[in-house]
């Protein structure tokens, strides 16, 4: 059934063109806002923020996977879309690259900062090629492959989990400290995923300029999402350390990222199908 649900998914959004329809995060926000106001410690209020709401949904979920399955499977459908991450991913990145080719800089910088890239720090195209990359990269991972992968492992409480704890890494009213413990849940959450879709990349990119980079990654622990995503990525797109130096990213490596993280998408599609069968 797990397979079943990801592909229905896949299937909705690829039909609506995404999943904004199931984002509203007006409860979570308001939820922190009690927890801040009952608790003043930053680990009880991580506690209270991510973790209570989701020990409830787990409760629940439990009480109806053993009464009625059909329910359960109904159920997991939205809250994985639910789970997916925020905005309209590839309008944004596309806008970004139709303004780059009409030398627009207004509008590409519009969608850079979207993404979530500082504008004001770059100072050329190269460089904002870059950032754009960079953010784009690790948005594209936390979109789908974070939740993907902790809904197959642990079922929408593994996805809502997730996705529970980005929002409240990135919500705003947040302490430093608390920031702080949640993008360290982030980062443990996300530390096997984006591991697993380098070698993913490895094999939907360019497997020799990719593989070396991974292993250099692969147990590393002082290395972000965002780094190990940036470092896959340069390989799988044969983009080496010589040409970052003298060339730049360009608009070549930007435009080829969709793409990639499209193949890599369908190749985990493929390899659940297969263990579904098996």
């Amino acid at each position: 059934m797990t397979f079943v649900a990801v592909i229905a998914v896949f299937v909705l959004v690829q039909f609506w063109g995404s999943a904004e329809a199931f984002h509203h995060d007006g409860w979570f926000r308001k939820w922190l806002k009690l927890t801040r106001t009952w608790f003043s410690g930053a680990g009880l209020q991580v506690i209270a923020q991510v973790f209570l709401p989701v020990l409830a949904l787990w409760l629940i979920l439990t009480l109806l996977k053993t009464s009625w399955v059909s329910l359960y499977f109904l159920v997991s459908i939205p809250l994985l879309l639910y789970s997916l991450g925020r905005g309209n991913y590839t309008e944004w990145l596309e806008g970004y690259c139709e303004a780059y080719h009409r030398n627009d800089n207004e509008v590409a910088c519009d969608y850079a900062a979207r993404l979530g890239v500082d504008v004001e720090a770059c100072e050329d195209w190269p460089t904002l090629h870059e950032q754009v990359l960079q953010r784009a990269g690790y948005l594209g991972f936390e979109r789908w492959f974070a939740a993907i992968f902790w809904f197959v492992i642990l079922g929408a409480v593994g996805a809502v989990l997730y996705r529970l704890a980005s929002l409240a890494r990135n919500a705003q009213g947040q302490s430093d400290e608390v920031k702080s413990l949640c993008a360290r849940l982030c980062w443990l959450l996300e530390w096997p995923v984006v591991r697993l879709l380098g070698l993913s990349f490895a094999l939907a990119g360019n497997f020799v300029g990719c593989i070396g980079r991974w292993k250099d990654c692969l147990l590393a622990v002082d290395m972000s999402t965002e780094q190990v995503m940036e470092t896959c990525v340069h390989g799988s797109l044969n983009v080496n350390s010589r040409e970052i130096t003298s060339e730049g990213i360009t608009e070549q490596e930007v435009e080829a990222l969709i793409p990639l993280l499209s193949r890599s998408l369908i190749l985990w599609l493929c390899v659940l199908a297969v263990f579904s069968i098996l």
